[in-house]
């Protein structure tokens, strides 16, 4: 009788111990503040590459570009290009072309620099607008286009690259490379352009996004 007592009074005890050991989670800490930044430079683009076969053929144009975020792994960027005129002759004349298009950064740091890679992945809506001659019109695109007609296309992308930044200060250097798949004429899945991006970005502080949507709430209730 007596060791069956000592034997309950040994088991109540590592019970009460048990539950009185907490352990203790790490809080998580969210940044209050993240990366905003206007940018300005130039690019180079083939445009439409099933119609432009031409070697050294590329427009050029200038880029703009809003990146925000980029205090963790990841931001978002927003970017417009505007091409200045060129031609495909004879079959294309005077071509205007543009692109607006919205990019998921994912940052890969380096220690001890001031640069970092980071691949490009995102959308693009692509317009391609010029004077369809139908001259050597290997792509049979009279049957769909009125030859001597002014033609604008435009077509979705999926965006492909990787870029390259570096800091001095508030100010960066960026260089971007991007592929274009999207639906050549509506027909088959394809490439549709290979651009090259570059210039320099002003950065400032912003507020990030976790305090954005907590907004002035207290993570604490005070009697």
């Amino acid at each position: 009788m007596r060791i069956r007592l000592i034997i309950i009074i040994f088991i109540l005890t590592c019970f009460t111990v048990h539950s009185q050991i907490k352990t203790s989670k790490p809080v998580k800490t969210r940044p209050k503040e993240t990366n905003f930044a206007l940018g300005f430079g130039g690019t180079r683009s083939v445009l439409y590459l099933n119609r432009n076969v031409k070697e050294n053929n590329d427009a050029t144009g200038l880029h703009f570009t809003i990146v925000y975020g980029g205090s963790r792994l990841l931001r978002l960027s927003t970017e417009y290009s505007h091409y200045f005129p060129i031609n495909i002759e004879p079959t294309w004349q005077n071509i205007n072309a543009r692109t607006i298009e919205s990019n998921l950064h994912i940052i890969a740091r380096f220690t001890r620099t001031k640069a970092f890679f980071y691949p490009v992945v995102g959308l693009s809506y692509n317009e391609f607008n010029g004077f369809f001659t139908g001259k050597n019109d290997f792509l049979n695109l009279s049957d769909k286009y009125a030859k001597n007609t002014q033609v604008k296309t435009v077509w979705y992308g999926l965006n492909i690259g990787t870029g390259y930044e570096y800091y001095i200060k508030k100010i960066s250097l960026f260089l971007d490379y991007k592929m274009r798949v999207g639906f050549a004429d509506g027909r088959q899945l394809n490439i549709m352009d290979v651009c090259f991006s570059a210039g320099a970005r002003f950065n400032i502080k912003a507020p990030s996004i976790y305090r954005i949507f907590s907004g002035p709430r207290s993570r604490y209730m005070l009697n």
